[in-house]
Formats: C-alpha cells, sequence, structure tokens
C-alpha cells in the first residue's frame, strides 16, 4: 500500500486537503442549493435544472480514470491547486451569465477543476496517512461532499436573498480561492517527506485488470445517481408540492448533508471494527429503498419528514466511507491508487451526469413524483446487487 512506512499520519496536511474538497463540494452542490431560485429567474423546466446539477460531472465522467495519470505525471499537490484555481475563474466569469446555455457552459468548466481535486485529494490522503490510519483518513475524507452540501445549503437562502443564484456562485468561488490560498501555505507534498504526493511517478494500470475496481466504479454511479437525484430534486418537492418557500426548503433538505457526517463517521467505526467494504454497501443499499419511497410520498414537511430526511443522509452516509476504504485496498502498489480513485470518480460522474437530468424528466412538470421514487428503488437494488458481486471479487464472503 501507498507509504505504509511514514512515520506517522500528517494529519494537519490531511485538513488542508480536506478543505479543498469542501470547496469542490461548495462548487457541485450550489446547484441544488440554487434550483428554485435558478429555475424561477431563467424560467427553467426540471429537466434543464437536471442538467445544471449534473452537467459539471462530465468531466469527472470523461477524464476521471485518466487524471490519474496527470497525477502521477505533475503530482498530487499539483493537480489540486491547478483545480481549485480552474473552479473560482469559471465561477467568477458565470456571474455574467443572462442565460441557460452560458450558465450551463460555466457547470461544465467547473466540473474540470472539480475533478482535478476529488480524485488527486483521497490519493494524496491515502499517502499522508499511515498505513494504521488509512481507514480513518478515508472515512474523513468521505466527509468531503456532505460538510460542503451543509455549508452552501444553510447559507444559501441569505445569499440568494443577497444577489440570487449568483451569490451562491460567488460564495463558491471564494471557497476555492481560499482553499487555494491554504494548501499554498501548508504545501502538503513537501519533497522527502511524500514524494508521491509532489513528485512524478510510475503510473500503474495493473490493478485496473481485475474485475473489483470496476464494479467500484457501478457502485458509485448507483450511489451518485441516487444521492443527487434526491438532493437536487428535494427542494423543488419541498416548494412545489408541500407549499415550503424556496428558502425555507433549502434549510429543510439540509438535513440531508447534515445527517450523512454522522453516517461516514459509523462507516468508519465499523470499517475500523472489521466490517466489510461490501456489508457497508449492501445493507445500506436496502434499506434506502424504503426510506426513498417514504420521501417521496410525504404529506406535509412535519416531523415525519425530517425523520426521513435523517434516516435517509444518516444511511446513506455509510456508503461513501466504504466507498473510499474500498479504493485504496485494491491497489497493490502505490502508482496503482490514483487510477483507481480516478476510476470510481469516473462512476460518479456518470451517475450525476445521468441521475439528475433523467429524474427530473420523469417528474415532468412536478406532479410524477412516483415515478423518480421507483427509478431511484430499480438504481437502489442494482446498487446491491453489485456490492454483493463485490464481495465475490474480493473474496470477502462473510455476511455482515
Amino acid at each position: 500500500m501507498a507509504n505504509s512506512n511514514l512515520p506517522a499520519t500528517r494529519w494537519r496536511d490531511i485538513a488542508v486537503v480536506f478543505t479543498a474538497g469542501v470547496a469542490a463540494a461548495i462548487m457541485l452542490a450550489k446547484g441544488s442549493a440554487a434550483a428554485p431560485a435558478v429555475q424561477q429567474q431563467l424560467n427553467l423546466q426540471l429537466a434543464q435544472i437536471g442538467w445544471l446539477m449534473s452537467i459539471s460531472n462530465l468531466a469527472t465522467l470523461l477524464f476521471g480514470a485518466i487524471s490519474g495519470q496527470l497525477g502521477s505525471r505533475f503530482g498530487l499537490t499539483t493537480m489540486i491547486k491547478t483545480g481549485l484555481l480552474i473552479m473560482t475563474l469559471a465561477a467568477l466569469a458565470s456571474l455574467l451569465s443572462e442565460s441557460f446555455a452560458t450558465l450551463l457552459t460555466g457547470r461544465a468548466v467547473e466540473g474540470v477543476g472539480i475533478v482535478l481535486v476529488t480524485v488527486a485529494a483521497p490519493a494524496l490522503i491515502a499517502g499522508l496517512a499511515h498505513s494504521s490510519d488509512r481507514s480513518m483518513a478515508m472515512g474523513i475524507w468521505a466527509l468531503w461532499m456532505p460538510v460542503g452540501s451543509v455549508c452552501i445549503m444553510l447559507l444559501s437562502p441569505t445569499l440568494i436573498s443577497w444577489w440570487g443564484w449568483r451569490g451562491l456562485w460567488l460564495f463558491a468561488a471564494l471557497a476555492s480561492m481560499a482553499a487555494w490560498l491554504l494548501i499554498q501555505t501548508a504545501r502538503p507534498g513537501r519533497a522527502g517527506e511524500n514524494p508521491a504526493a509532489q513528485s512524478p511517478g510510475d503510473f500503474d494500470l495493473s490493478a485496473l485488470k481485475a474485475v473489483a475496481p470496476w464494479l467500484l466504479m457501478a457502485i458509485f454511479a448507483c450511489f451518485s445517481f441516487q444521492f443527487f437525484s434526491v438532493f437536487t430534486f428535494m427542494p423543488i418537492y419541498f416548494s412545489n408540492q408541500l407549499g415550503l418557500g424556496p428558502e425555507q426548503a433549502a434549510k429543510v433538505v439540509a438535513i440531508i448533508p447534515i445527517f450523512i457526517i454522522p453516517g461516514n463517521l459509523l462507516g468508519g467505526w465499523l470499517a475500523k471494527r472489521g466490517v466489510e467494504p461490501w456489508q457497508l454497501i449492501l445493507v445500506p443499499a436496502l434499506i434506502l429503498l424504503v426510506l426513498t419511497q417514504g420521501l417521496f410520498n410525504l404529506d406535509d414537511a412535519g416531523i415525519s419528514a425530517t425523520l426521513l430526511l435523517g434516516g435517509y443522509g444518516f444511511v446513506l452516509g455509510i456508503i461513501p466511507t466504504a466507498i473510499f476504504i474500498q479504493a485504496p485496498k485494491l491497489a497493490k502498489t502505490a502508482s496503482a491508487a490514483a487510477p483507481i480513485i480516478g476510476l470510481g470518480m469516473s462512476g460518479q460522474g456518470l451517475g450525476i451526469l445521468l441521475g439528475p437530468p433523467l429524474t427530473g424528466w420523469l417528474a415532468a412538470d412536478g406532479t410524477h413524483w412516483q415515478a423518480c421514487a421507483d427509478l431511484l428503488s430499480v438504481v437502489l437494488i442494482l446498487l446491491a446487487s453489485i456490492a454483493l458481486l463485490l464481495a465475490r471479487a474480493t473474496r470477502e464472503p462473510n455476511p455482515l
């Protein structure tokens, strides 16, 4: 495994890299937080809202796997810095957008920066952690998306009231710039401490000949399809179907990423106690079947909605931790970790690219939510099935 001979886990540097991931999550999740405001101001259909959320992952789908080669050639730290800079400039340029087409183009460019950060950061964190702490470190990395999502969802009412959807874009740009400045000063890849973080190295694709990394890619696709479809349209569902205002709907839906955080931590704790990653994917997927149907059949935004949103986020949060713990385990050499993680990120890109637009298309004018719930249930059944195949591929057949 990568850098198992490090004298100690470099937690401070891991925290710095984690902030880059949070900035990427803010950049990605702002599409969901801004959905009601963008829909109103630009008069968009739900399918178009889905594309605004998903198009930023086109780059992740196309370049996720090969971006690992960029990290090998130019260094993971350089890759993160470049990604943060691209995100900042793209978000700032989008402030001038007056149409769906120009805003969509800006989101696509943001996606290039997002994929650079989200592929390089976990590979770098794996190298900064001692082998005994790697599962915990990867579990912490899995928090990047919920932490960033909570930040932007809770701040969105204030930002939108200040400058509409553009307030979210400006905040995301400032967050990316702040992370860029922080990683400049911390220099987590100093030569002599973690050569893989800063120096060029070999690019080992041998692990991709096995079936397990491809199953992990499919798992990430199903997970992101499910999560980002729910996360994109829940604010609109609560606004249109249950009568909440856009600002109140954003606050309510923030319950999901808030509860994903303890779910992530529970996944890391269970993994440390010996529960296998495939088990941490299979069981939550089956529970989510019930919770997803409940979310799309609410009568009001009362206590039952709060419990369902919280339960959905908590159970869902276990899955990404399992994915990020499993990925380094499949790497036989240090240089194989980035390609495996990159392949997984391509799966994430595929899921986000397909999920929100297809879910929005099924929702039509916002009256066919049951069709959305049924589609997401099929995806969860597929996720559970692939988890069983992963158990066989990794030769870990023991039940949970």
